[in-house]
């Protein structure tokens, strides 16, 4: 007499479970890529510009004056130190003055970053705002 064979079921991976780790860590790429470089929130002025592509140093001024690197605020020497070492590692540097600041005193950061080794530095503006 035969005997009958018994069939085997082959497990079966539930897919729902996988689906919603790969959303979950979708979400956390797109969220530590949108908040990885965060800025102060500075009052931008006005103008036409053009966007730069590539890697960027930002050195943000606030209305009191003060000097940050991302939400670390620095001192004028620290500033210019860490400026002077992105721009050798070949990134652009971007400074972005609260258009409340006075004049003088973004130009003086500019000269001394002029002095210290940085030959090009670009102003981040906000087109959206009215001159």
């Amino acid at each position: 007499m035969r005997r009958a064979r018994a069939r085997r079921n082959l497990p079966e991976i539930e897919l729902t479970p996988l689906v919603d780790v790969l959303f979950m860590l979708i979400i956390f790429f797109v969220l530590t890529a949108v908040f990885s470089e965060p800025l102060l929130p500075v009052n931008l002025p006005g103008a036409t510009g053009e966007r730069v592509s590539g890697k960027s140093f930002t050195v943000s001024i606030d209305r009191e004056g003060g000097l940050f690197s991302g939400d670390r605020a620095l001192t004028r020497e620290q500033a210019i130190e860490r400026t002077l070492a992105s721009f050798r590692e070949g990134k652009r540097i971007i400074v972005a003055a609260d258009r409340e600041v006075p004049y003088g005193f973004v130009v003086s950061f500019l000269d001394a970053l002029r002095s210290a080794g940085v030959d090009s530095a670009g102003l981040l503006v906000d087109p959206g705002v009215e001159r």
